[in-house]
């Protein structure tokens, strides 16, 4: 199967696409430059706007559009921007908790390679500033549910769970984060995967990546370019190696879709469920992903979105099956008459 005729919608940003959001009525896309468009669930565009610069996050709240552009954040409904406010350092992520727009900020010192100041932002839907609250460690993962969860960086890392800090099983940096069915998952620097209970899953030989959430557990994507799903009792699934790992999702019918980048070029790898490679395609660099119950997304660094959707997906997937078969036949037909 040809993985880019699949597609089932291919769209151009105009820029390297720094964020994706997807649900089955919609996608929603942010560029490197600013760029912020969206489409309905049958491909055809509905809005588009100029934001102050790159896109980091998006959040939906009904009908409005909250983003992280650039050292801004800013409201949006229908393509208009109701309103932008500056933060201090880089705007990176989002969340909506207890009716209030909570945001991140971080400032980077040059000079010494890290991270010096943070800030947690609250905002009305209005754009009232309600509180900031400034610390020294850098929040990499955001999750807004019973309780507000922040994942730290150096120098204290852990947890801040509703403003209190607590320590997890590992005290290197936390990188990464995923919101499970049952449990919040975190990516330790150390190749540790720990959970906000304060459990240690797993121990990987690489600093963590990402993390991803599939049918019987999770993927982790290690910082050199392998793969490796486990179940949440932390046994080997699979694993699968190859060149740095850009991106990752799982989508419908339980597959694992990977992005890699090798410097050269970029590629999209699909799996199954018990790790075996099912298709793969040569791409520009890929950068971000999302996924809905029915349909994918990956963006580019070329400025491409492409989407595919369950059920085109199968039919091509069948279609090349079918063709595979047919070729085979008539091969083994040629080399009976040939023996005769």
């Amino acid at each position: 199967m040809d993985l880019i005729q699949a597609a089932w919608m291919i769209r151009d940003l105009g820029q390297p696409v720094s964020s994706l959001d997807i649900e089955e009525d919609s996608i929603i896309a942010g560029g490197w430059n600013g760029a912020l468009k969206m489409w309905n669930g049958d491909g055809d565009i509905l809005w588009s706007t100029q934001c102050e610069d790159r896109i980091e996050a998006i959040l939906r709240i009904d009908e409005i559009v909250v983003v992280t552009s650039g050292l801004h954040i800013a409201c949006v409904k229908e393509g208009e921007i109701l309103w932008s406010n500056p933060l201090e350092g880089s705007a990176d992520l989002l969340a909506y908790h207890d009716g209030n727009i909570v945001a991140t900020s971080s400032v980077y010192d040059i000079e010494h390679g890290d991270f010096m100041e943070s800030a947690i932002w609250r905002f009305s839907l209005d754009g009232e500033l309600i509180e900031v609250t400034r610390m020294d460690e850098r929040p990499w993962f955001l999750h807004s549910g019973q309780d507000l969860i922040l994942a730290l960086g150096r120098p204290k890392c852990g947890l801040l769970v509703n403003g209190e800090h607590r320590d997890l099983p590992s005290m290197s940096p936390v990188m990464c984060g995923l919101s499970g069915r049952k449990n919040i998952l975190l990516g330790h620097a150390d190749g540790t995967v720990s959970s906000s209970k304060g459990e240690e899953i797993s121990k990987e030989p690489f600093s963590i990546e990402s993390l991803t959430c599939v049918e019987k557990g999770f993927v982790a994507a290690l910082e050199n370019g392998q793969l490796v799903a486990r179940t949440p009792e932390s046994a080997e699934m699979w694993t699968a190696s190859g060149p740095q790992i850009t991106t990752q999702i799982a989508g419908f019918d339980d597959l694992h879709w990977c992005g890699r980048w090798n410097s050269m070029r970029g590629q999209i790898e699909v799996r199954d469920e018990i790790g075996t490679l099912v298709v793969s395609a040569e791409t520009s660099r890929p950068r971000v992903s999302d996924s809905s119950e029915n349909r994918i997304g990956f963006g580019f660094e070329d400025g491409q979105i492409l989407i595919w959707e369950r059920e085109l997906f199968h039919r091509r997937s069948k279609q090349e099956n079918v063709e595979e078969n047919s070729r085979n036949s008539a091969l083994a037909a040629k080399l009976r008459s040939l023996r005769k």
